[in-house]
């Protein structure tokens, strides 16, 4: 987890001397900086508009090569704002749209003269013009497209190029936005609230425990940092049970039993709720829909599966964990979203690509289920003396009408096809680090249970056969291991 982010979210955990400062002047100051909170998670929803066109643009170029293309969104740029950012219509904004936080926010760092403003304001302005450059690049892409032979390659590269570009600026922004919360967090530090300034110190920590393990299961996702996800799994799951079993009435507070506050809770433990079965669904199984199998599976749980339990767009708990602390008064900084990534897919004609490689590139844990089935694991393991390798899939003995799908370092690299005699050749690449593996997933057991399949490959130079078993309940995997 970014050390900065997590001075933040300790900070907010605590509650300390206030310095003797006026508390009106307090109160001013932190209004301040959540007003630079608010730019940030405003310009988080209008990322998310235009990563969704993004990626509908690449579906659209990929059917022109040799990939399927997939509507994973209908959204037209003549359907939007022409600045996203700006929203004069409020089509997608709360109260005010990313750039009149940004002007908000400028105007009450001047005003309140909270430390560091002047770096505040410059980091908000570097955001700011990624903002701009992403909403340009919707319009970009959108004439390479438009009325173009995109069958024409250097035409197609073209937009190729442009997409290109969308990464960097969504992995400059999410940069650029961490430098900031840092910044946010040392402004906050003389402002924090003494215990005698805060009600409900237990509920506000329960709250925070929440929010700070849930971001950091995301964290560790968009940094496809698997190898800590079960422990962060876990202290999410333990942060949403303390949550759950705060006794609101308790407090002996009628602001606390209204209706109202009822209503957000049951907001905030729902979405909870969801992203802890799909953190826990990533590490079981990891499965992908169709139309994002390309992306990969990190991809996928980070910016489908699971950001949309924690922003607003999807009706996420920072939202509701923010309108927790307005509606109680809380003098605290209000809860940080967290942007997009974007991911540009290309065709293999484009990248030149002969062996199959796993969307997934290095894989530390081996899925315990998949589709809902169980996996076992084989005895044996398929021995390679080269990174790049063959293997020849068919039926063994003898044709009965088998019918599988192969899963190759978490992608379905075969699916529903019918085992024959004839050998199907298939050239694969080894990740160089982490685990590999196949998986052998039934689709029927055939006339003579269960499904088996024949694996013949090459070690040392000498050919090799791997058989593996599956039926409708349980999924065999074998490991595959590189010699030198």
């Amino acid at each position: 987890m970014n050390k900065g982010i997590l001075i933040f979210c300790l900070m907010l955990l605590s509650f300390g001397d206030a310095d003797g400062q006026n508390a009106l002047s307090k109160e001013a100051k932190v209004d301040a900086l959540n007003s630079v909170i608010h730019f940030v998670n405003e310009g988080a929803h209008g990322m998310l508009i235009v990563h969704r066109m993004l990626e509908n643009f690449n579906q659209e170029i990929n059917k022109y090569v040799d990939l399927d293309s997939y509507q994973i969104n209908k959204i037209a740029n003549n359907e939007l704002p022409k600045n996203i950012f700006e929203d004069p219509d409020k089509w997608f904004c709360m109260k005010s749209s990313p750039y009149e936080w940004y002007e908000i926010a400028k105007l009450k760092a001047e005003k309140n003269k909270y430390a560091n403003r002047k770096q505040i304001i410059a980091t908000m302005s570097r955001m700011k013009t990624i903002l701009e450059n992403i909403n340009q690049i919707r319009f970009d892409v959108d004439e390479k497209i438009t009325d173009k032979d995109l069958t024409d390659t250097a035409a197609l590269n073209r937009v190729y190029d442009e997409l290109r570009k969308g990464v960097t600026l969504y992995e400059e922004y999410f940069t650029i936005q961490q430098s900031l919360l840092k910044q946010v967090a040392a402004a906050y530090k003389p402002l924090i609230p003494n215990a005698e300034e805060v009600q409900f110190p237990p509920l506000y920590k329960a709250m925070a425990d929440l929010y700070l393990s849930t971001r950091n299961v995301l964290i560790a996702l968009r940094n496809k940092d698997d190898e800590v996800l079960e422990n962060l799994i876990s202290k999410q799951e333990d942060a949403l049970t303390a949550f759950e079993n705060i006794d609101f009435n308790s407090f002996g507070s009628t602001r606390l039993s209204s209706r109202k506050i009822q209503r957000i809770r049951k907001n905030i433990i729902d979405p909870a709720r969801a992203s802890l079965v799909s953190a826990k669904k990533f590490i079981e199984t990891a499965e992908v829909p169709t139309e994002y199998k390309q992306y990969g599976k990190f991809y996928f749980y980070y910016n489908s599966e699971m950001i949309n339990h924690f922003n607003r767009y999807g009706n996420g708990i920072v939202f509701e964990l923010n309108n927790l602390i307005t509606d109680l008064n809380i003098p605290s900084l209000l809860f940080s979203e967290l942007p997009h990534y974007y991911k540009v897919i290309l065709p293999k004609k484009l990248e030149q690509v002969e062996h199959i490689v796993a969307t997934d590139s290095k894989i530390v844990r081996l899925p315990s289920k998949l589709k809902d089935r169980e996996i076992q694991m084989s005895t044996r393991t398929i021995k390679v003396d080269s990174i790049k390798f063959e293997v020849e899939l068919y039926d063994h003995m003898i044709e009965d009408g088998d019918i599988i799908s192969l899963n190759f370092n978490g992608d379905w690299i075969v699916e529903k096809m019918p085992l024959k005699a004839k050998h199907k050749k298939l050239k694969l690449m080894l990740n160089e680090e982490g685990k590999n593996y196949f998986i052998l997933h039934a689709e029927n057991v055939g006339r003579r249970p269960p499904n088996t399949m024949a694996v013949d490959y090459y070690y040392r130079g000498r050919k090799q056969q791997i058989i593996l078993k599956s039926d409708l309940n349980v999924s065999e995997m074998i490991e595959i291991e590189l010699v030198d």
